[in-house]
């Protein structure tokens, strides 16, 4: 363990002579004069200057694994955790190339829409001048999500026991307890015992699994319209707005803003981005699928405390010290930021949305350059989430060129045959695989955020091999976490060496009420969630509808005023035959609710 903090990799880049002040070439143009082979050298030079190593992240720094963070937080040995957060950051991130590349027109000129850049939003953050947002609508050609209001799975199914064993966890989970580190910290009352694990008052990750479970439960209550687990979560988002309400800042969470003082400092400390990110999108979705608008209340609330955060380092100190303190694992901030901003329509939204971006990342992936070997892999599938979000609010096709570049890297060099990726939560060398596998193969977060990527480029461009992919990785990757019938045991990789099992895999079978793991989280947001990408609809003059998995379910396609039950019989080794059964009714009164 004493060799937690690896050397950094120096790779002595000296390409081109080039003065970043005297940069004035678009993103487009760079693409156009270079050959493809030397466009990513290019801007590896751009961003890391004449000796480069990953700077764009904290890697291979382990302390950008959960696994280890979690060690380092229950270890009684101080010794070891002196030292390991002793070399903690590596150098910051030189962004000051990709500000430089100026404002970029979009690729489609009949639109003629023009994107304020980085610069633009810098100047306008120091009080030089506004930014003028200018969007537009998604094309009729992406496929639409249907609700999952709209469709039921079969209970005698594969998919129908999987959804009612999380139902039960959800329902078994106490909202006293989940608070419990919440309340403390707002300085009300807190009865009962805080769960353990992850969600112990002393974790500094404390919170994150409550951001899940908002999530998780919108998602069940949409998927089943049980009243139980509505009155269950509607009284955690009462006992949380209590604890804002308290706080009288907007701040909302189980630790302290400290924390954000020492992430802006950048110092140690274990990723409390990414633990918003959690709260805030388990209350925007509490809004968008069970209508809370308190909730919606909350997370404007968070987004003006966090808005005035990032102002105040990037006028206090620039624009760059932000982006380094990016190297810190922020989960999917720009994600759920473009969201919210499609809900309100907000223009301080969608400028705090470009700030998690994280440039020095898309930036690779947007001129193509395969990188992501020694990178912490969920800390950055959600940010690519959050690239593929900003296409479809702006319109930008080069963050759809991202989200392609990105998901045609990661299943051709990166997935095992499951479809699942990363090796101790990490991205290795690519197409060396082989060497891998044991019982840290294919961590379940990075599962979860991979058929996010997936999903929505089946929806822009309508490909098989999108489908293909989405069902081997929500096989083997999601339906594989649970142990049976039992609620609340899940694990958190899926072991793939030979001879290994889930049992024996270094974090083994999760516990109900002491483990709450990233995975966790991911975990029941799944199971709460898998009707939801069965049906797609393409809403035309006359309405089109995508079978995209056979899974025995029924759907309301209200716009067809039609009811659609599949009946897919399980499959055996010894039957080559797949036996998919649809019927249709056309009773326009018929409803779930």
């Amino acid at each position: 363990m004493s060799e937690i903090v690896s050397e950094e990799e120096n790779r002595g880049l000296i390409l081109l002579s080039v003065h970043r002040s005297s940069l004035s070439l678009t993103l487009h143009e760079i693409k156009r004069s270079m050959a493809p082979q030397l466009i990513g050298c290019f801007l590896v030079f751009l961003l890391y200057g004449s000796v480069s190593g990953k700077e764009c992240t904290n890697t291979p720094n382990e302390l950008s694994s959960h696994t280890v963070r979690a060690q380092l937080m229950s270890t009684e040995k101080q010794s070891w955790k002196a030292h390991a957060l002793s070399d903690y950051h590596l150098n910051p991130t030189d962004e000051s190339a990709w500000m430089e590349l100026g404002r970029r027109e979009a690729l489609n000129k009949e639109v003629g829409i023009e994107e304020f850049d980085w610069l633009m939003l810098y100047r306008s953050m120091k009080g030089f001048g506004g930014v003028e947002v200018i969007t537009r609508q998604r094309g009729e050609d992406l496929l639409s999500e249907v609700s999952l209001h709209d469709v039921r799975l079969d209970p005698d199914s594969m998919y129908g026991r999987a959804q009612q064993t999380n139902l039960e966890y959800l329902l078994l989970l106490d909202v006293d307890r989940l608070v419990w580190s919440f309340r403390k910290q707002a300085g009300l009352s807190a009865p009962g015992e805080p769960y353990g694990g992850w969600e112990r008052p002393d974790m500094e990750i404390r919170g994150h699994f409550v951001g899940h479970y908002m999530s998780a439960s919108a998602q069940m209550w949409a998927s089943t319209h049980n009243r139980t687990l509505y009155e269950k979560m509607s009284s955690l988002i009462d006992a949380l707005y209590e604890c804002q309400k308290k706080t009288g800042t907007g701040y909302l969470s189980a630790f302290p803003p400290e924390f954000f003082d020492r992430f802006e400092a950048i110092k140690s400390v274990w990723a409390p981005y990414y633990t918003i990110h959690k709260i805030m999108a388990g209350l925007l979705d509490q809004h968008i699928l069970a209508g809370s608008a308190k909730a919606l209340q909350m997370v404007v609330w968070m987004a003006d405390y966090f808005g005035n955060r990032v102002k105040n380092v990037i006028q206090k100190y620039s624009i760059e010290r932000h982006w380094s303190s990016l190297n810190e694992e922020t989960g999917g901030m720009n994600d759920v930021l473009y969201r919210l901003y499609s809900v309100t329509k907000d223009p301080k939204h969608l400028v705090l949305a470009h700030l998690f971006d994280k440039p020095c990342f898309l930036g690779l992936l947007a001129v193509q350059a395969d990188s992501l070997s020694g990178f912490h892999s969920n800390t950055h599938i959600p940010v690519v989430v959050g690239a593929q979000m900003r296409y479809e609010i702006t319109g930008d096709p080069i963050y759809k060129e991202i989200g392609a570049f990105f998901m045609d890297v990661v299943n051709s060099s990166h997935s095992y045959a499951t479809g699942g990726t990363s090796v101790s939560e990490f991205w290795s060398d690519p197409k060396r695989l082989a060497d891998t596998l044991g019982t840290e193969n294919e961590e379940s977060c990075t599962t979860y955020n991979m058929l996010k990527v997936c999903r929505n480029l089946f929806r822009w461009t309508k490909e098989m091999a999108y489908a293909d992919y989405y069902e081997r990785a929500i096989l083997n990757g999601v339906l594989s976490i649970q142990r049976g019938k039992e609620p609340g045991v899940m694990i958190y990789m899926l072991p793939l060496g030979r001879g290994h099992s889930k049992a024996r895999s270094y974090h083994g079978w999760g516990t109900k009420f002491d483990s709450f793991w990233c995975c966790y989280g991911t975990g029941i947001e799944s199971f709460s969630k898998l009707g939801d990408s069965i049906y797609f609809e393409e809403k035309r003059t006359t309405p089109s509808l995508y079978v995209l998995q056979y899974v025995s379910s029924s759907f309301i396609w209200r716009s067809a005023g039609i009811e659609l039950k599949q009946k897919t019989k399980p499959v055996n080794s010894f039957d080559p035959n797949l036996q998919v059964s649809i019927t249709i009714s056309t009773n326009e009164e018929i409803s779930f609710l």
